[in-house]
């Protein structure tokens, strides 16, 4: 286990990633136009539903480390939530209506095409990237990864940094 490894090799903190919510990646949605879709999203409840059942087995998996080590601060990053609210309500971090399409790609839905990916000829960029989620259909914009970063620092700084520094950590790289 990769876990284990960081802990013997003297790690006292370590922040893990869960899943994201796979179904909302316009990439996946391009593929799988049929099927259920969550009404408040868009994105693919399948896909969803398994994210989400690694998550909990995540954090199921990281309790029992944290029992098993009490000296460590074993942090879970909830990457799922940040970018499920980012989806469901784009406007609030300044992202277009359509949080689904990449910014870069090609002409078919989602604006992702699997013959013509971003860069390839015939492929449109978009004029703002910051106004994106989705850079490529499977990548994030430069502002998407800061939202994430933000809300991640959000829920975990008292606990990663000292307070004091907190927020100043969250100001380089621009959480407000």
């Amino acid at each position: 286990m990769c876990m284990q490894v960081v802990i013997a090799a003297g790690a006292r903190t370590v922040l893990v990633p869960g899943m994201i919510p796979l179904g909302c990646e316009p990439q996946l949605l391009a593929l799988y136009k049929s099927g259920e879709h969550d009404p408040e999203s868009g994105c693919v409840t399948e896909l969803n539903d398994l994210a989400q059942l690694h998550n909990r087995a995540l954090n199921a998996m990281l309790h029992e480390l944290r029992l098993a080590h009490p000296g460590l601060a074993i942090l879970y990053a909830d990457l799922y939530s940040a970018i499920t609210d980012t989806i469901v309500s784009p406007r609030k971090y300044g992202f277009r209506n359509m949080p689904s399409a990449a910014c870069c790609g090609g002409s078919a839905a989602y604006n992702f095409n699997m013959t013509a990916f971003c860069g390839a000829a015939g492929t449109t960029t978009c004029m703002d990237p910051s106004e994106y989620v989705s850079w490529d259909g499977v990548h994030f914009t430069e502002a998407a990864n800061r939202r994430i970063a933000c809300a991640t620092l959000k829920i975990n700084s008292p606990t990663l940094f000292n307070p004091s520094t907190a927020e100043a950590r969250q100001r380089v790289i621009g959480c407000a």
